[in-house]
């Protein structure tokens, strides 16, 4: 079971898997936001690489499905309680897609940045993202940023993961399953949270 770093871990990460030069990645420092850090790089191996640069992070945010389910679609549970969110809030549902419609970059990347990173840092916290959803139905600072939209999405993604692993989001939806879902606290790559702002209902 993954354990908190050390006190010499100062930030968190946060990623949106894509392909070349669409990989956003974001160090938000946990002392001084100011001196975070936004790139893109253009493969897993590169983001594994700029992470182990700066040591064990203090968590990660990843925006990827993190755990897949059998059922028509592919849909979970934690994905359905988001768009109900967006219904009542009159945004577009379409913006949580069901696994089965996204490309590869995304389904493969989010895990194998996992598996990469905790290879190295076995003892690392990750929680799944989903920043484009979070911007639609809450509102962020992230002015501290200078973001494309691959790093803006990371920069989301590191502050899901400060915000579920600190305690301040008590809303786990990777508890909430379908029998068709993987168990992200007992598969292959368990334990995966999916932290969010409050209870969508």
């Amino acid at each position: 079971m993954p354990k908190p770093p050390t006190s010499a871990s100062r930030f968190w990460v946060g990623a949106d898997p894509g392909g070349e030069k669409k990989f956003g990645l974001v160090f938000l420092d946990a002392v001084d936001e100011r001196a975070s850090r936004c790139i893109t790089v253009s493969s897993v191996d590169d983001a594994v690489k700029e992470v182990k640069k700066r040591g064990e992070p203090l968590g990660v945010g990843i925006d990827a499905p993190m755990w897949w389910a059998s059922r028509k679609g592919g849909s979970r549970k934690a994905d359905n309680r988001i768009r109900s969110i967006h219904r009542r809030t009159g945004m577009n549902s379409s913006t949580v897609q069901s696994p089965n419609s996204l490309q590869g970059a995304a389904l493969i990347g989010g895990m194998m940045l996992a598996w990469r990173i905790r290879e190295k840092f076995p003892g690392t916290r990750i929680t799944e993202s989903h920043p484009k959803a979070v911007i639609h139905a809450y509102e962020f600072d992230l002015e501290f940023f200078n973001y494309d939209e691959h790093e803006r999405d990371a920069a989301i993604g590191a502050v899901c993961a400060r915000e579920g692993f600190e305690g301040r989001w008590t809303v786990d939806l990777a508890r909430d399953r379908h029998k068709s879902e993987q168990d992200p606290f007992s598969y292959w790559l368990a334990p995966i949270h999916y932290f969010w702002p409050e209870d969508p209902g």
